[in-house]
């Protein structure tokens, strides 16, 4: 089966150019080939590979930034571990999925639909794992947007875009055509913790970021040279500098 479709555009000098359109939008990745298991030794009379099975996670980890999200009227979304939860708030049942990397989860966003949630992993080149909602099935991967774990991910008011920000070494801003799993624009954020990222709701195009000591507004811009992500710092004036959480 073929993962990506390609379509022929013609440019302005009549000559036909390939272009690579993404994924088949029916296509879904099989995320129970490819989450993190148990690691086993190879060594004779080791434990078989599928030895170990999840029968629970507790807890929930209240001191990640925006790890609580309301899908419908009866279930809602959080990380905890290496799992993703979705608690239905009346039976209290829990729905646990697996990440692929297994090192933990980073960021959580939500669709403006509802119909989607993009999870941010951790761990060296982690991937954003996109979830079709309610059916839970992987639709779409976005791979090598920072170096060890997202620290925030936010869809535009549209949905046809997600930015995301890196934690540290490289806090990376990168803005991604999620449904192509294509980076669009990228640019380092700040030298320092970078804590949230958000799209206008007015003006299309522009974002915001906020962290330690200091907010930052975006806007890709039409240049010479192509689409940039250009950045401008916030003045505090008078107020002393604040941290933006």
């Amino acid at each position: 089966k073929q993962w990506y479709q390609r379509r022929v555009a013609i440019t302005a000098g009549n000559e036909e150019e390939d272009v690579d359109t993404g994924p088949d939008p029916s296509f879904y990745y099989n995320l129970e080939e490819m989450y993190a298991r148990a690691k086993t030794s190879d060594e004779p009379h080791s434990l078989p590979e599928n030895f170990l099975s999840l029968y629970h996670s507790f807890g929930y980890e209240c001191l990640k930034r925006n790890n609580l999200h309301v899908m419908d009227e009866h279930h809602v979304l959080y990380g905890a571990g290496n799992y993703i939860q979705l608690l239905n708030i009346e039976t209290k049942k829990i729905i646990f999925l697996p990440t692929l990397g297994g090192r933990g989860i980073g960021a959580l966003a939500v669709h403006p639909s509802r119909k989607y949630f993009a999870v941010g992993e951790m761990g060296f080149e982690p991937d954003i794992l996109i979830f079709e909602y309610p059916s839970r099935k992987l639709y779409r991967l976005c791979r090598k947007g920072t170096e060890s774990a997202y620290a925030y991910l936010s869809f535009s008011p549209d949905g046809e875009k997600l930015a995301s920000l890196g934690s540290a070494p490289d806090f990376m801003l990168t803005i991604w055509d999620w449904r192509r799993e294509k980076i669009i624009l990228r640019s380092k954020a700040h030298g320092q913790d970078v804590f949230r990222v958000s799209f206008s709701t007015e003006i299309e195009g522009q974002l915001t970021t906020g962290g330690l000591g200091h907010i930052k507004f975006w806007k890709m811009a039409a240049t010479f040279t192509g689409l940039k992500l250009q950045g401008e710092l916030g003045k505090f004036g008078r107020t002393p500098t604040a941290t933006l959480r």
